[in-house]
């Protein structure tokens, strides 16, 4: 049994209302389509010991439509099986619908087989036996069948030889065994074929499963078989008289079925011991029992043997007065089936509604299966993603301090900020400087362009070219260039740029003087007509972009000093 917290929360979830489809909402199918094969057993067991049949149906039929459905565990599989079981039992007992009832028990016993699930099996051929012999009493009023005889027989070996397989459900087992037993040694003295079951009657002494009431019982059948086939019927009638007179045999309401075979027994006994006033005596009493029980079946039964009796003893008026009797019951019983039968294309209606809400439940389950896993990758590529961006984000950041620190001591130490690889030197006249290095001439006026570069504001106008820093260092074009190839290896315009940006790099670090400024007035400001002309210059120089140096000015604080000329 499933905790007792379980059993609560679904009684007050579904309560007994629960057999209207109209009172019962997609929430509840979902938390019944759910349950757990343990909890499933616990709910249709509560709605079957409390008469709850609609209730009990509707959670059957739930479980079974999961059969068949999808990729079902041993405990699933189980649980189809006990729900088409209990299906097959409800329209016989109580709708007697035996084609449902053949289908669904079939079903059951498919499963079982299918899964090996020899306690089910067991349960499913007897009810299976009950069912086919009941069915034949209808249409062929109550002769004998050998089939019927046969499927008594084979349930009753079937269960033994499971019993010796499988000791664990012995216990279990042995119930359904002296059933089978009981009813096979029934029909034997009915129907006169007592000397048919001695195969049966040596097997199950040999067992030795007498166990309980019905053990007792089927125990005390046995012996008035014996006693039958003897011919000492006054010692069988006895025997069989034995656990209606002993509390301690049959006391107990769930063995009235065993008590009116008893009867029955007893009544084919007399006959065929000649005593037939006695037996009819105690057949007619018997008839008033049953329909003080409303037992209409037993009580069909009664009414044709009362009526067979009166017609072999040639009384035809009496013999056509319990045949009426018997054809009145038979079509109130026929008549109740219908009615049953309504009861049940309701529930049919009810159950097929049923099946719709578990289909949009189960396309559901698998959309939101789908948007789960989906958005799980998607978490995932996404979660992926922020990894690689943080990863070259702490990459990026470090480079970029580390450049910055670079840039800060190259400007402290007042050396060139060239951190690329330096071009190869371009000439910009036909006289390439000497092999052997600048001139002394070259290094001199090398000298005068360094002060003017260093110290003139000229240097960040935006028009400031070779031939104005040729007259600022009183030469001419030519030799500017040439000594800045020789000296420098680099042109006059990379020269310029050099200490553009080496200035540039100095405003944007000077908070109190340019802190007002934006990129594109601290381009303006050494020179640059464009913003984006001067971004790509001051990273091709400094290995990082205005905006990323100046934030990371803001976040080291540093300022470089200015070094002694």
């Amino acid at each position: 049994m499933i905790k007792i917290k379980y059993l609560i929360f679904f009684v007050a979830t579904f309560g007994t209302s629960f057999g209207s489809a109209k009172s019962t909402d997609n929430n509840n199918y979902e938390k019944i389509y759910t349950l757990s094969p343990k909890e499933f057993r616990t709910i249709l067991n509560y709605y079957s010991e409390n008469d709850n049949t609609d209730s009990a149906m509707l959670c059957a039929d739930i479980q079974a439509s999961k059969y068949g459905k999808k990729e079902l565990s041993n405990e699933e599989s189980e649980a189809c099986c006990v729900s088409f079981h209990y299906m097959g039992i409800i329209y016989l007992q109580q709708y007697n619908n035996y084609q449902l009832a053949t289908e669904n028990l079939l079903k059951a016993e498919q499963i079982a087989k299918k899964h090996n699930l020899t306690q089910l099996q067991v349960v499913i051929l007897t009810d299976m036996s009950i069912l086919t012999a009941t069915r034949n009493d209808l249409e062929t009023n109550f002769t004998y069948c050998k089939y019927v005889f046969d499927n008594f027989s084979n349930a009753f070996f079937f269960t033994l030889h499971q019993i010796k397989s499988t000791p664990d459900n012995k216990k279990n087992n042995t119930e359904y065994l002296v059933i089978s037993l009981t009813n096979l040694l029934y029909l034997a003295i009915k129907f006169n074929k007592a000397n048919d079951v001695t195969s049966e009657i040596k097997a199950y002494r040999d067992a030795e499963q007498r166990q309980g009431a019905c053990g007792n019982v089927a125990a005390v059948m046995c012996d008035a078989v014996d006693f039958y086939n003897a011919g000492d019927y006054d010692k069988a009638l006895e025997t069989l008289q034995t656990p209606l007179t002993h509390p301690k045999f049959l006391n107990d309401k769930d063995f009235i079925q065993m008590k009116y075979m008893l009867i029955v027994s007893q009544y084919a006994v007399l006959v065929k011991s000649g005593k037939r006033a006695r037996a009819l005596r105690l057949l007619l009493q018997h008839e008033q029992t049953l329909r003080e029980k409303g037992m209409n079946f037993e009580l069909l039964e009664a009414l044709w043997l009362i009526k067979q009796h009166y017609q072999a003893d040639g009384n035809k008026a009496m013999a056509d007065k319990y045949a009426l009797q018997y054809y009145i019951t038979k079509d109130e019983f026929i008549n109740k089936s219908h009615a049953g039968k309504i009861d049940q294309a309701k529930l049919n209606l009810e159950l097929e509604q049923t099946r719709e809400h578990i289909s949009d439940m189960r396309h559901h389950y698998q959309m939101q299966t789908v948007m789960l896993w989906s958005t799980i990758i998607i978490a995932l590529l996404a979660l992926a993603l922020l990894g690689i961006l943080w990863v070259n984000y702490r990459r990026t950041k470090r480079t970029n301090r580390l450049l910055y620190e670079k840039n800060i001591a190259l400007l402290n130490e007042g050396k060139e900020l060239r951190l690329t690889a330096k071009p190869t030197p371009v000439a910009e006249h036909a006289n390439a400087p000497d092999q052997d290095g600048p001139s002394q001439a070259d290094r001199d006026l090398m000298d005068k362009i360094t002060a003017v570069l260093e110290s003139s504001p000229e240097v960040y106008g935006e028009d400031f070219s070779r031939q104005r820093l040729a007259e600022l260092v009183d030469s001419n074009v030519k030799y500017v260039s040439r000594a800045i190839n020789a000296c420098k290896q680099c042109n006059f315009y990379m020269l310029l740029n050099e200490y553009r940006i080496k200035e540039a790099c100095r405003r944007l670090m000077d908070t109190e003087g340019y802190g007002s400024y934006s990129l594109e007035g601290i381009a303006n400001s050494v020179g640059y007509k464009s913003r984006s002309n001067f971004a790509a210059v001051f990273k091709n120089i400094v290995g990082l972009t205005p905006s990323a140096f100046q934030k990371m000015h803001r976040e080291q604080g540093t300022a470089p000093t200015h070094p002694e000329s």
